[in-house]
């Protein structure tokens, strides 16, 4: 996979993340087997903001071909999904989230996987010289 076809797909699912936390965080809460509240939905449509913001670094580099700047998407975006899919397991082992949470875990822990594995590649090619 091209590093355009990945930071697209990536900007594509952030995407629709954003707008479902913003806009229907019911699912989410659903899915996760947690109950929602005002505070929930504050805090939801605060990181649907917060992926709004992935969705444009990820869509605005599709196209770039500097190594620096694709070596720093890669890790950014493969650090946050990977923390999130550990912050997800550790809730789910303190029981505050239901089953539903490895759907998200399962994604999370791809794109950091997929993004780490390219970054790897571009650095292992000598092309990086990115941490």
């Amino acid at each position: 996979m091209s590093y355009r076809h990945l930071t697209l797909a990536a900007s594509i699912l952030f995407g629709v993340l954003c707008l479902t936390l913003i806009f229907l965080p019911q699912i989410v809460y659903w899915l996760f087997e947690i109950q929602g509240n005002d505070l929930g939905d504050f805090l939801a449509k605060r990181a649907g903001v917060l992926f709004l913001g992935l969705t444009v670094l990820c869509y605005c580099s599709r196209k770039s071909h500097t190594v620096e700047v694709q070596g720093l998407v890669l890790l950014a975006v493969g650090s946050a999904m990977g923390a999130m899919a550990f912050l997800g397991i550790f809730e789910f082992i303190r029981g505050t989230v239901g089953a539903g949470i490895f759907v998200a875990v399962v994604i999370e822990a791809a794109i950091a996987f997929l993004f780490f594995a390219y970054r790897r590649k571009i650095h292992n090619a000598g092309q990086s010289t990115i941490i």
